[in-house]
């Protein structure tokens, strides 16, 4: 793995893996694998590029490039689409929405679909747990259910549109997948440890698989300033992403001269002076602010990766998370950034500013930011996902 893990932090030693990782994808292209025909299965969205932030879609092709990967995923056709939602409305929070993803007949449908389509595949690798199907298959996750009710237990709101007893019953059939699968890929250590931990799967079960990055602007990274100012927050949800923690900081902050940009929730009353707020842009004006910013400041609540963490990291951008789900391992605090432990406005402060005054800490993401770069990139994941599910069948 490229990142290091606490305590390991040599530039050589990660640059000594940049290039054991080039020599385990020559060995891999020359080993028996391309034989086995992967088939590739993702409850596709109507636009499927953008399902899933692209993680899948990059995956697949990252795949495609490396091995006999196919398409086995489901296209649900926009009729049969209606009919599921129509078939699974809920009123949640005085609104009508559909809960079709989560239901039981589109279980039936992806279980059905799934298996005609994997008949000539030898094993298949699911996007999140989509049915037991006939061929041996794994399944990426980025948060289980047993995650999701301990979170909730303890008093965290997530997911709010399931309630418990429906979140319940979604965790007794993810289960049930797990039971049957060949190996659980999780996005990250801390989800590794929770499967084994909570979900009770065997260790050599489960593997790691790091997402790539998505938004990602080109060319060399810049050099910040030494008076650095300038806080950046990325978030379609506004409050699970810890943004009300942020505005409080900045109130904090404003009179030393910080500014405060916000992209990401559609809206945002009572705009405070000192704070720009871009509401929802597209993914490629998001990788400019990376290069705009000094700090990158998201004390998420809750996260299933926090792929916007390697995308700032990788332009040399310093990042403020939680001490949380995958946060740790990706910012290594106090190497690439700092750690918020509670949902205290004054704590942020004080981190922001640490991190701003910093000159080690922007050096290090400054030299880092390469070899971030070649971790966080589709291309190894693909690499590290074929090796995963070609451990079937010896596990």
């Amino acid at each position: 793995m490229l990142i290091m893990m606490p305590g390991q932090t040599s530039s050589s030693s990660l640059a000594g893996l940049v290039v054991g990782n080039m020599t385990a994808r020559k060995a891999l292209k020359n080993e028996s694998l391309a034989v086995v025909r992967i088939g590739f299965a993702c409850l596709w969205d109507r636009d499927a590029p953008s399902t899933w932030s692209r993680t899948p879609w990059e995956l697949r092709k990252a795949m495609q490039d490396q091995a006999d990967v196919v398409d086995v995923g489901v296209d649900v056709p926009i009729l049969m689409r209606r009919a599921l939602q129509t078939a699974h409305l809920k009123i949640r929070n005085r609104e009508l929405i559909t809960l079709w993803e989560q239901g039981a007949l589109t279980d039936r449908f992806c279980r059905g679909q799934l298996n005609r389509r994997s008949a000539d595949c030898d094993v298949v690798l699911q996007i999140q747990d989509l049915a037991i199907t006939e061929k041996p298959f794994f399944v990426y996750q980025d948060m289980s259910f047993d995650a999701l009710l301990k979170l909730r237990e303890s008093g965290l709101d997530v997911f709010r549109v399931l309630t418990t007893s429906e979140m319940k019953r979604r965790h007794e059939r993810q289960r049930a997948v797990y039971e049957k699968a060949a190996g659980v890929i999780a996005m990250s250590h801390w989800l590794a440890e929770s499967l084994v931990k909570d979900s009770g799967l065997p260790p050599e079960k489960v593997h790691v698989v790091h997402p790539g990055r998505v938004a990602s602007a080109g060319g060399p990274v810049r050099e910040r300033p030494k008076r650095r100012h300038r806080l950046l927050f990325v978030g379609r949800t506004f409050a699970s992403k810890g943004g009300d923690l942020v505005l409080k900081a900045f109130e904090k902050l404003r009179k030393d001269g910080v500014t405060l940009t916000i992209a990401g929730p559609p809206t945002l009353d009572n705009v405070p002076d000192g704070v720009t707020f871009l509401g929802a842009i597209p993914g490629s004006e998001v990788a400019k602010l990376y290069d705009e910013h000094d700090l990158f400041v998201l004390p998420t609540r809750i996260e299933g990766f926090g792929i916007v963490f390697t995308e700032a990291l990788s332009r040399g951008l310093p990042c403020i998370g939680r001490n949380n789900f995958a946060m740790p391992e990706i910012i290594q605090a106090p190497r690439y950034g700092r750690l918020l432990n509670e949902d205290d406005p004054q704590e942020l402060a004080d981190l922001i500013s640490d991190a701003l005054a910093d000159d080690a800490l922007y050096e290090r993401c400054g030299t880092d930011a390469a070899l971030i770069q070649s971790h966080y990139s589709w291309e190894r994941a693909a690499r590290e996902a074929i090796s995963a599910v070609s451990t079937w069948p010896n596990g």
